[in-house]
């Protein structure tokens, strides 16, 4: 215990010296696990955006035609059909596609009893909850029996349930009531997971065959999905899709090198420059951090240094009244692990809680951009082990930067000591 009472009584003769040497430790540890959190939270963010598609599904979007070709005039749109459809799953394409399903959609009013909200009507097909990943919640999704019989059934998400109900938070008690649209009821079959990259638009599923019964602008789809498989690379990826445009446009009577007539969006190459997109921001925030972590060493070093300078008349005297080399060596370094232990504790929880203030604040709350959502932080937060293996870091350094001026002191002759101005 007497060596605490030294040390103790060292630090309040030194206050400043002390404060000086606890911030750039404090600092430190600060600078990293805030930096960290919030890549961890930028990160978050990035995946959520990303959406609930699978990250094996290609999405064709119709276009259209920017050269005359074939007698078909510029500037004519290209239509998609169910033998689009039927042309994707064939045998042409059979070596990488798996399940393919089209799409219709519009915009209208719901109505439950005296509630009313936009919504986005989709016609879809069983395959489609199975290849956009829709999450069910309770119920069923759309069946072969609804498409065969052009069922009037509907397919709700939670958030939509909820506010038909007049904001009833049990959204499954919506379950087999009613739903209007356009002045036709659809009794609710099931209800899926909210997508909240849809903004405030609901987003609502009916039989694809009930779709193109009501609907007077023709059958044609909005758009077509398809999963696959056997496409690893990049380079992959683009071979079947430069591939798949030249046949789509061959059907269309487009001409081949035309690259306005569909659009795909691949998730699986989306995906690919997501994750070079967080392996980058991961090494960056590493980077930072590590620099501020030594920042912090950095500085510790330099006010050790200047504190053994300033003691070695202290030291002489102590060596001239019996004090041994060892004594004076573990003074020091017991003095440098105390002050960046107690100091790199106290970096470390207001690093945790930087971290715990932006979650409650900006860390779960997604930006309306109005026609969708995104977040910029979610979740940010730096694990435990990650904050005490920084602190382990900051202390094995700090006590090492101790070490070296410690031994210069112990090595001093008391008479030499004495001399020092």
């Amino acid at each position: 215990m007497e060596i605490f009472d030294e040390i103790w009584g060292s630090l309040r003769r030194n206050k400043m010296r002390t404060v000086l040497t606890g911030f750039a430790v404090s600092w430190g540890l600060f600078m990293i696990i805030a930096l960290l959190g919030a890549g961890t939270g930028l990160l978050n963010a990035m995946s959520s955006n990303a959406g609930d598609i699978l990250t094996n599904v290609i999405t064709v979007y119709p276009g259209f035609r920017s050269i005359p070709y074939d007698g078909m005039e510029q500037n004519s749109y290209v239509r998609l059909d169910m033998e689009d459809v039927t042309y994707t799953s064939g045998p042409r394409f059979s070596d990488v596609v798996d399940d393919v399903t089209g799409s219709i959609y519009y915009s209208d009013t719901l109505s439950l009893g005296r509630e009313y909200l936009s919504a986005t009507i989709v016609g879809v097909a069983p395959l489609y909850s199975r290849i956009n990943d829709k999450k069910l919640l309770s119920g069923r999704f759309l069946n072969d029996k609804d498409i065969e019989e052009c069922r009037k059934t509907i397919v709700v998400d939670a958030k939509t349930a909820s506010s038909l109900l007049g904001d009833d938070p049990r959204y499954e008690m919506i379950l087999g009531r009613h739903v209007k649209i356009a002045g036709l009821l659809y009794q609710a079959v099931g209800i899926i997971e909210t997508n909240e990259m849809m903004g405030g638009n609901a987003e609502v599923y009916i039989p694809i065959t009930t779709m193109s019964r009501i609907r007077t602008t023709g059958t044609w789809f909005n758009d077509i999905s398809f999963s696959f498989h056997g496409l690893e690379t990049e380079e992959d990826n683009e071979a079947f899709e430069a591939r798949y445009k030249r046949a789509m446009n061959a059907r269309h009577r487009a001409a081949p090198e035309d690259g306005s007539t569909f659009y795909l969006y691949n998730s699986m190459t989306g995906n690919m420059e997501m994750n070079k997109a967080v392996s980058i921001m991961k090494t960056a925030l590493w980077i930072l951090g590590i620099f501020t972590l030594l920042s912090g060493i950095v500085g510790v070093s330099n006010i050790m240094l200047i504190t053994v300078k300033e003691r070695i008349q202290e030291f002489g005297v102590r060596k001239a009244l019996g004090a041994t080399p060892w004594d004076i060596l573990k003074l020091i370094v017991f003095e440098s692990v105390i002050i960046t232990l107690a100091f790199g504790v106290l970096g470390m929880v207001m690093g945790m809680g930087a971290n715990w203030l932006m979650d409650i604040t900006i860390g779960n709350n997604p930006v309306d951009l109005g026609i969708t959502k995104v977040y910029m932080f979610k979740h940010p937060s730096t694990g435990l082990d990650v904050a005490l293996e920084a602190l382990v870091l900051i202390v094995s350094a700090g006590t090492l930067a101790g070490i070296v001026p410690a031994v210069k002191a112990a090595r001093i002759r008391p008479v030499e000591a004495l001399r020092k101005q």
